[in-house]
């Protein structure tokens, strides 16, 4: 069982640039053009901004997916189910017909074409091209799961009637379960975590790509700081950006517990910002006090291998594979996630 997760980034490799070795990012070969996709990208300037959202008919997407496989494949012959995600906005773009959320069969047969021969470079921009060659399980349909309804697969079953909250760097999603059943008609998306960020940059009047990194290291540069260059800590200031940010869109997602308020008592928090303690503490502080919270990492789940506890950042790519496929593939707007149980 391999878990693989970077940066959607992309930006052309030009021929010119001196060659670099590259982590946690992949080099995709195409015939007229290489692009770099992953947590490198933002060496090559700031052109890699992920498009938002997309589906298999998308060049965008088609790039993020095929890096994501080459990344958690790599090269060779590989015969493989495989499983998406997609938010609630997108859903209809992916699945055969609103009762069947497989994917459809023109865009099976895309997939087919696109993923049989995938040409990369792995560690260094002038590595040597290697072939990751992909045949998709004909008797396995590709399953396209609401991204909430994948996260619901990895809660345990014990759990019956809550709300879930799916929170991660492309946006905030909420569904709730009652009884053990879906009720699809609950399906909110609000803005994510990077619209944090984005707002942290303008409270700090930095740029983006220092903003990023103040907000996971919290800390921010000292403005009266000299050729030293030290940082120092912005807890306050990222606390008052998410208060805001939280009380802004919090408000939609609880009502959407409307027609289920009699049964809804408790919130499971899922995705990558379970892993930040001062939003999650003051997500906790906002929420009224009659709903009981949860993060997922209070079921202390373990991987379906066993050999570690699962993170929340991966809950929809383990909830993509637990619907009985070999690779639940997450093309996030703010990371790319896999699961490869091959």
């Amino acid at each position: 069982m391999k878990t693989i997760r970077f940066k959607p980034d992309m930006a052309a490799l030009q021929h010119n640039v001196d060659p670099f070795e590259i982590k946690n990012s992949i080099v995709l070969v195409e015939d007229d053009i290489e692009h770099l996709i992953g947590d490198d990208a933002v060496k090559l300037g700031v052109s890699g901004v992920r498009i938002t959202g997309g589906t298999i008919r998308d060049r965008h997407y088609q790039r993020l997916l095929k890096a994501l496989l080459a990344k958690g494949l790599g090269a060779g012959q590989h015969t493989i189910s495989v499983g998406l995600s997609a938010s609630s906005n997108y859903m209809n773009e992916f699945r055969e017909s609103m009762s069947k959320n497989v994917l459809n069969k023109d865009d099976y047969a895309l997939l087919e074409s696109l993923v049989k021969e995938i040409k990369f470079r792995d560690g260094r921009t002038d590595a040597p091209v290697q072939i990751c060659n992909v045949t998709l399980k004909r008797e396995k349909p590709v399953p396209v799961l609401y991204e909430t309804e994948a996260v619901r697969n990895v809660i345990p079953k014990e759990a019956t009637t809550y709300a879930i909250f799916q929170i991660g760097g492309g946006d905030w999603q909420s569904m709730l379960v009652v009884d053990g059943e879906i009720c699809v008609d609950t399906h909110t998306r609000v803005a994510g975590v990077n619209n944090c960020i984005t707002k942290l940059a303008e409270h700090l009047d930095v740029s983006p790509k220092t903003a990023d990194k103040a907000w996971f290291t919290n800390t921010k540069p000292n403005p009266n700081g000299g050729i030293d260059n030290q940082w120092i800590d912005c807890t306050a200031d990222k606390a008052k950006v998410i208060r805001g940010f939280i009380s802004a869109q919090l408000p939609q997602l609880l009502n959407s517990f409307e027609g289920h308020k009699d049964r809804i008592k408790a919130i499971v928090i899922s995705g990558g910002a379970v892993n930040d303690d001062t939003f999650i503490n003051i997500l906790k502080d906002e929420i009224p006090q009659k709903l009981r919270v949860h993060t997922f990492h209070d079921f202390e789940c373990m991987e379906p291998n066993g050999g570690k506890l699962m993170s929340a950042s991966f809950t929809c790519a383990f909830g993509i594979h637990a619907h009985g496929v070999d690779v639940g593939l997450d093309i996030g707007n703010a990371y790319l996630k896999g699961v490869f149980d091959v």
